[in-house]
C-alpha cells in the first residue's frame, strides 16, 4: 500500500471500495493537512466527509482512535462509518468515510455574531475535551482550523490525525498552541496539554491579526508563557475566563472536568445570533409601519366626512 496520495480527485468521480464495494461520488475537496486530504462526498442522497491518508500507519491509528470513539457513548458515537481502500492507477490508497459537518470557524462565527459567544463555544468544547479525554485520548492538534462551529454555538472537532492515546508523545501539532514551543511544558500527551492549546485558541479568537502575526516565527529565547499571560491580561473581553485560562496555560488543571466545572461556574450573559437580531429588528420596523397605517385609518373614519 502506498505512502502518499498525489492525486487530485475530480467532482463526479467514484470510487469504490475494494472490500466493501460501497460506491462514492466525489463532491468537492475539503481540506488537505499533514496526514491526508478530505473530500465532501455522496453516497446516494447523503453527504459524507472521505479521509485519504498519506501514511498508511498514522492513516491505520488514526482508524483506531476513530473506532473506540465511535463506540462510546460521547457525541463521538458513529463518527466512523465505513474503512476501505480504493484502487487508482494500480495502487491502493486507505480511505475512511465519517460524517460530515456543516459549520464555520470559530473566528468567523464570532466575527459574525459577537464576542459574547465565545463563553458558550468554550463550553462547549470544553465538554467535547472531557469525552474525548474520558477515552484514554487528548486531540493533541487543537486550533482554528480543526473545530467547527454551528447552532447556537455547536461544536465539533474534525480531522483526528493528531488524537494521540495518553502518555505517549503527541502526534501533530501546530507550533502556536503547542505548549512545548512556548516552553510550557513537554510534548506528552496529557489532558492539560490539550487545556495549553484550548486556552490559547480562546486567547487567539478574540485577538486582532495584528497582535497574532509572527507568533509563529518568534526565536526560542523570545517565547515564554508570559507573553501570552500578556496578551489575556490585556483582552477586557476575556477579563470574567481570564483567572481559568491562566491556569491553563500554566498548566494548573489535571483534568479537562476541572476545567469545565470552573467554566461552568462564570456568569455570562445569553449571547443572541445576528440573524436573530435582524429578525428582531425587521419585526420591530414591520410593527411600526402597521401602527402608522392603524394610525392613518383611525384619523380616516374620525374625521373625514360622511
Amino acid at each position: 500500500m502506498t505512502t502518499s496520495f498525489e492525486q487530485e480527485l475530480q467532482p463526479g468521480s467514484v470510487i469504490i471500495g475494494k472490500w466493501n464495494k460501497s460506491q462514492y461520488r466525489v463532491e468537492r475537496l475539503l481540506g488537505a493537512g499533514a496526514n491526508g486530504k478530505v473530500y465532501l462526498v455522496k453516497r446516494g442522497q447523503l453527504s459524507y466527509a472521505m479521509k485519504i491518508g498519506f501514511d498508511a500507519a498514522d492513516h491505520q491509528s488514526e482508524i483506531n482512535a476513530l473506532k473506540v470513539l465511535s463506540r462510546s457513548d460521547t457525541s463521538f458515537r458513529n463518527y466512523l462509518l465505513d474503512v476501505d481502500d480504493f484502487r487508482l492507477g494500480g495502487v491502493d490508497y486507505p480511505y475512511y468515510i465519517m460524517r460530515y459537518i456543516k459549520g464555520q470557524s470559530m473566528t468567523d462565527f464570532i466575527w459574525r455574531n459577537g464576542r459574547d459567544w465565545v463563553h458558550l463555544i468554550g463550553l462547549n468544547m470544553l465538554r467535547k475535551l472531557v469525552e474525548l479525554h474520558a477515552q484514554s485520548y487528548i486531540f493533541g492538534d487543537i486550533k482554528v482550523q480543526n473545530m467547527l462551529v454551528s447552532g447556537y454555538g455547536d461544536v465539533e472537532l474534525i480531522d483526528f490525525g493528531g488524537v494521540t492515546a495518553k502518555g505517549r508523545s503527541v502526534k501533530q501539532f501546530t507550533e502556536v498552541y503547542d505548549r512545548g514551543y512556548w516552553g510550557a511544558g513537554s510534548r506528552t500527551a496529557d489532558e492539560a496539554y490539550d487545556l495549553f492549546a484550548f486556552a490559547v485558541l480562546i486567547i487567539s479568537s478574540m485577538e486582532s491579526e495584528q497582535r497574532l502575526k509572527g507568533l509563529d516565527k518568534l526565536l526560542p529565547q523570545n517565547r515564554s508563557v508570559e507573553l501570552l499571560l500578556g496578551m489575556l491580561q490585556s483582552n477586557t473581553a476575556l477579563r470574567p475566563v481570564a483567572p481559568l485560562l491562566r491556569k491553563a496555560l500554566l498548566g494548573q488543571y489535571a483534568t479537562s472536568r476541572q476545567a469545565l466545572a470552573e467554566w461552568r461556574r462564570q456568569g455570562y450573559k445569553k449571547p443572541a445570533l445576528a440573524s436573530s437580531k435582524k429578525g428582531l429588528a425587521g419585526w420591530l420596523k414591520l410593527c411600526f409601519a402597521l401602527s402608522l397605517l392603524m394610525f392613518g385609518v383611525t384619523l380616516y373614519l374620525v374625521y373625514w366626512p360622511s
